[in-house]
């Protein structure tokens, strides 16, 4: 008996088959394309992503007939536009999508910067909040909103597709700049009464782990799994994260290192602060503390234009821990992480490098993007510790952390903190709740209320 797990992330879904002691049996992975279709604006096609998980769980078949249970988890904000019948209306907008900063400006002229963070836990950052992107749409694209029976997450989308019904959890609801995080009471009314959002187009709200559908004939064929089985309210994956890694405790510690670089610090305390994002978190009576910024992507960025010469898997797999193991004097050379804007800032940032000579060379500025993408989650965490215990055993997840080179450097800048890698944190996290659905009685089926 077996679970199957499903990691959307922002350029690939991740599947996996686990046993009830949460062994990966065999993992599966592919990728999709984000697009940019014009500047700032960057989307995923649904299609493209529901192509990459049916390809995906083709590789995991043998094992599909004795699933009994799913769980998945998705990036967010990854907001989308949705029909009667569940259909997309638009395509995913990612969190990159930076159409609606105008909207930024909007939201603190009409509540405050002050007042909407203090019930929503965070900043309207375009690319942060769902609320940007959908009053974008309202104003642009009316005709789409018409069609519009819900709007979500991808969480959502995928949750109605499989089970037929609609429901969004606690830790994507957080991060709609909708819902009220401070006081984890639900959608807020004031916030949709004075920006005319119909709260007819929000999602019923659930607690993360406490809600399952059961999986309709359709998908069931498609994915070619048992019809019936339950299927776990899909999570944001850093909750995912936050399960898998065991972080249950007040300020346990957890970065996650791959396209982005985030750290997420639990806490029992709903202290706001202009520095990073207060989300629900997996676990009841906690909030987490969130930061990130992009990293992978930058890495990326920065092989295809000053490494050319190098293989993608040269520069990564060989070259990058050449780097990171000799001894480096940094030289005053900084880089800021910016190059897809600052999360955790109202201005528009941009990244750059600064001080530079004659005598700078490219490994240089390769260290210097490394200790760059590490800055937000030092501030965070240093924030952190004004109001909680910062527990000293650390975490990490993720591809980047892999490499023993990049472990190694993360540890000596927050200074040389013990940090334990779990892999696959995300799959592992879908799994555990997977197999809690099963265990219990009390958790609700949605579809048979």
């Amino acid at each position: 008996m077996y679970v199957l797990a499903a990691d959307f992330g922002t350029s690939s879904v991740k599947t996996a088959i686990l046993d009830e002691n949460i062994n990966l049996i065999k993992t599966a992975k592919h990728n999709y394309e984000f697009k940019v279709t014009e500047k700032n604006r960057v989307e995923i096609d649904v299609d493209e992503v529901m192509n990459a998980f049916i390809q995906s769980l083709h590789e995991l078949k043998e094992y599909l007939p004795h699933v009994e249970a799913i769980g998945f988890d998705t990036f967010a904000p990854s907001f989308l536009l949705m029909d009667k019948e569940g259909n997309a209306v638009s395509r995913i907008i990612t969190h990159l999508d930076r159409r609606s900063r105008q909207y930024t400006k909007k939201i603190i002229e009409n509540i405050g910067k002050d007042e909407f963070r203090n019930i929503t836990g965070t900043l309207p950052h375009a690319g942060g909040v769902t609320l940007t992107t959908l009053l974008w749409f309202m104003d642009h694209r009316p005709e789409l909103i018409d069609r519009t029976e819900k709007i979500g997450h991808l969480s959502t989308y995928l949750f109605k597709r499989m089970t037929g019904e609609w429901a969004i959890d606690l830790t994507n609801a957080s991060i709609t700049g909708m819902y009220e995080t401070v006081k984890n009471k639900g959608w807020s009314h004031e916030i949709c009464k004075l920006f005319n959002v119909p709260e007819r187009l929000l999602p019923e709200i659930f607690e993360t782990g406490d809600c399952s559908g059961i999986l309709q004939k359709e998908m069931a064929e498609i994915m070619g799994v048992k019809q019936g089985i339950p299927v776990m309210l899909g999570m944001q994956d850093v909750a995912g994260a936050i399960v898998g890694a065991g972080n249950t405790q007040t300020g346990d510690v957890l970065f996650i290192s791959g396209s982005s670089e985030m750290i997420s610090v639990l806490s029992d305390r709903p202290v706001t602060n202009d520095k990073y994002y207060l989300r629900c978190s997996p676990v009841k009576g906690k909030w987490q503390i969130f930061s990130i910024t992009t990293a992978g992507f930058i890495l990326e960025w920065f092989q295809n234009e000053f490494y050319r010469e190098m293989s993608k898997e040269g520069f990564f797999q060989k070259h990058l821990a050449e780097v990171l193991e000799n001894e480096y004097q940094s030289d005053g050379v900084r880089f800021l992480p910016y190059l897809t804007g600052d999360r955790q800032s109202l201005r528009v940032k941009k990244g750059a490098f600064s001080g530079l000579s004659l005598g700078t060379k490219r490994d240089d500025l390769l260290n210097a993007v490394i200790d760059g993408i590490q800055n937000p989650a030092k501030i965070t965490l240093e924030e952190c510790k004004k109001i909680i215990n910062v527990n000293k055993y650390m975490k990490a997840t993720g591809n980047l952390v892999e490499n023993p080179s990049y472990l190694k450097r993360k540890r000596s800048i927050f200074d040389d903190a013990e940090i334990e890698v779990v892999d696959n944190c995300p799959l592992k996290g879908c799994a555990v709740l997977a197999w809690n659905m099963l265990k219990k009685n009390n958790l609700l089926h949605i579809g048979g209320r």
